[in-house]
């Protein structure tokens, strides 16, 4: 048996067992429009009907011997196939498989277009969730006991004013903030540091350290919290860091019935947040998404012990 006859052989008996849908399509495309090869394969069909003994035997897949006894009759019956069956059922063949391999070529192409696009797309953009590396190198810094502050902005209720013991805010019980008014771009890595010193805090006073998100300022809310920030909260019972969309990243139960000193450091790095008390990694990790935009590095106080907090030694590294 040549090559050809062998995958001829092949082909009708995938198209008459059913276990190729491509291969019956070639068989009823090679017999359109020519009575004979269309008599000839009506009388393959009525064979394979014979040995299976149903009409419907298209509707399960065969057995194997029955498979087998299948491609016996069709060997037996290609001799007298019309002259010209062989070319043109392996022509009709021979383009499906061109047309198979010319699909795949295309999807493959295709979908290594789409990953690339994909790659591209997902790539981290400058600011956006790539890990950026902080250098250390000191963009402001004030020790706050300077007779004049010079460079930040209030918001909400009292003044705040430098004094020989630092940062301190007068007014109200009311919240009230303060934070730099030339903020530093998100694209690239930023720290704050400041320290704070807190008196016995009482349950509704709180101080609050940020790197806020805005544009050409931060946006806040009505009770002066920072609309999208890092955020180090500081209360009678505890401290609290949290990211954008006011997610809690980490907190620790802490008696701040007493006072306290903390050094406050948090570090934006693209898609990862640190943040660090009395030098020590409170919380490292991924926050809900990055900062974007501008950031603002500030500070917040509420409650009747706001005046009695004092803020020293800002820095800010980039």
């Amino acid at each position: 048996m040549s090559p050809d006859d062998a995958s001829l052989q092949e082909l009708i008996v995938r198209a008459l067992t059913g276990l190729d849908n491509r291969a019956r399509q070639s068989l009823d495309a090679a017999s359109a429009g020519d009575p004979e090869l269309r008599q000839f394969c009506a009388e393959l069909d009525e064979v394979v009907s014979l040995l299976v003994g149903s009409k419907d035997w298209r509707n399960e897949k065969p057995s194997a011997e029955l498979t087998a006894k299948i491609r016996t009759a069709v060997a037996s019956k290609l001799p007298s196939a019309p002259p010209h069956f062989r070319t043109v059922m392996l022509e009709s063949d021979l383009g499906r498989r061109k047309t198979i391999i010319g699909l795949v070529v295309a999807i493959v192409a295709a979908l290594g277009a789409l990953i690339l696009a994909i790659s591209f797309i997902g790539l981290p953009k400058f600011g956006g969730d790539q890990a950026l590396s902080l250098g250390h190198n000191v963009a402001y810094s004030a020790t706050l006991k300077e007779p004049k502050l010079i460079g930040w902005e209030l918001v909400g209720d009292g003044a705040w004013e430098p004094g020989k013991d630092g940062l301190k805010a007068g007014g109200s019980e009311d919240a009230g903030a303060i934070y730099l008014q030339n903020g530093y771009d998100a694209d690239h890595a930023i720290a704050f540091q400041i320290e704070v010193g807190v008196p016995g805090l009482d349950e509704r006073s709180k101080a609050v350290v940020f790197l806020a998100e805005g544009g050409q300022s931060p946006a806040f809310t009505p009770s002066v919290q920072p609309a999208q920030a890092l955020t180090l909260e500081i209360t009678r019972d505890g401290v609290f860091a949290s990211g954008p969309d006011h997610q809690l990243l980490q907190s620790r139960p802490v008696s701040n019935a007493e006072a306290h000193f903390y050094q406050v450091r948090l570090e934006h790095l693209g898609g990862r947040v640190r943040v660090l008390v009395n030098g020590e990694v409170f919380f490292e990790g991924p926050a809900s998404r990055p900062l974007h935009g501008t950031l603002y590095p500030g500070v917040r106080l509420a409650g009747p012990q706001k005046k009695d907090v004092r803020f020293n030694a800002a820095r800010v590294e980039r």
